[in-house]
């Protein structure tokens, strides 16, 4: 009897950097990986024609590969006449936005960086934080160097265990920390919090560094809009940056409005949080499980990326607040409703205090996972709430 193969579950990686640039660590790269299992390189020269731009075609790539690999030389490229970026650094935004395994790759050369890959390169060494970039020389040096950090993305992901904690780290909620209030804003928020275990404390000189840090964290990840006008800054108690209510949106009984707050804070305790308006129409906002999972899973990944490097175990937190225009039921129907209840819940909020921890590694692989308890806590809190 014949043996089975075993089956072997490709990983798509997608190589970006200035084709012409490094044209020839690009072919070696690609020679390598299309040998070496599981390895499946994705670069533009190999796409076959389709019924789309090369941009869309390269940004599809970002979005269907397992793994990003950036590689970086002295030339910025071409920039795009809308988004004012070249195709490399788009697609490094685009990889970002959807939390992809991001590794950098920077060549050695005496030749001097152009102004705007200087700029580039500065955002991505920040981001990175020097965990994943490595710098090669030639073709060989660049095939090492990349097999070896694939390979250490190839180890399984962390389990996703809770484990609580007899006494819940001190904390900060958001309505407590002035620079993230609006009085302008009358809507419920939604806040997510990841706090140290134990607390990792921050100097003043890095809380000076940070509001630049979060503010570009905001917009990559696509938390703030790109033409979101972002108030940042920083005191001895942490760093943040906030999009404030502009008063727009709809006025009358039937309108769905969507909110502009959003924030994002690190506390010198090493805390991190992230802020956002829930939409409402006149009679409140409507929230159930489905959506309050996908907001905060799309503020996790926010606050993890401003964690510090040796953040390891995490308390989850999170809180909705407050209840008195807050129901359960579809998002979908605000705006269309004709008529509501009013409930008398002021200064109420829904809380998933930090009495649990996950690790840090568990966190990145399972995020979803652990949106979705988060929702669930939450929700189970507002019905609960008194009425």
């Amino acid at each position: 009897m014949a043996r089975d193969a075993a089956i072997v579950v490709a990983m798509r990686v997608f190589i970006s950097s200035v084709t012409y640039a490094l044209r020839d660590e690009r072919q070696g790269l690609v020679r390598i990986l299309e040998v070496v299992e599981p390895f499946q390189p994705l670069v533009f020269e190999q796409f076959t024609s389709q019924d789309r731009s090369s941009r869309d075609a390269c940004l599809a790539g970002v979005d269907v590969c397992d793994v990003y690999v950036l590689l970086l030389g002295p030339r910025y490229g071409d920039p795009l006449p809308d988004s004012g970026m070249s195709p490399t650094e788009e697609e490094f935004t685009a990889a970002r936005r959807q939390g992809k395994p991001i590794l950098v790759f920077t060549k050695d050369t005496d030749e001097e960086d152009e102004p705007r890959q200087r700029e580039f390169k500065a955002r991505v060494e920040d981001y990175v934080n020097g965990r994943f970039r490595k710098s090669f020389s030639d073709t060989q040096s660049l095939n090492v160097a990349v097999l070896a950090a694939l390979n250490d993305l190839s180890v399984p992901a962390a389990a996703l265990t809770w484990e609580r904690l007899p006494t819940p780290p001190p904390m900060v909620w958001a309505p407590d920390l002035p620079a993230l209030r609006d009085p302008a804003l009358y809507a419920p928020i939604l806040e997510v919090h990841l706090v140290p275990v134990p607390p990792e404390l921050l100097l003043a000189g890095r809380l000076q560094s940070l509001p630049t840090f979060i503010t570009r964290t905001g917009r990559d990840q696509g938390f703030f809009a790109d033409n979101d006008a972002v108030v940042a800054g920083n005191d001895a108690g942490g760093a943040w940056a906030v999009v404030r209510e502009s008063g727009e949106g709809g006025r009358g009984w039937r309108d769905r409005r969507e909110h502009q707050h959003r924030g994002v804070a690190v506390l010198a305790t090493g805390q991190v949080m992230a802020a956002q308006a829930l939409p409402t129409d006149l009679m409140g906002t409507l929230v159930d499980a489905g959506d309050l999972q996908r907001r905060v899973a799309s503020m996790l990944p926010v606050a993890a990326t401003l964690l510090g490097p040796t953040s390891a175990v995490l308390a989850v937190a999170a809180a909705v607040s407050p209840l008195d225009r807050l129901f359960e039921g579809d998002p979908a129907r605000l705006g269309g409703r004709g008529s509501g209840e009013m409930r008398m819940r002021q200064g109420l909020a829904a809380t998933m205090p930090p009495n649990a921890t996950v690790s840090a590694a568990a966190l990145a692989s399972h995020n979803g996972d652990v949106a979705a308890e988060v929702a669930a806590h939450l929700l189970q809190t507002v019905r609960d709430a008194p009425r």
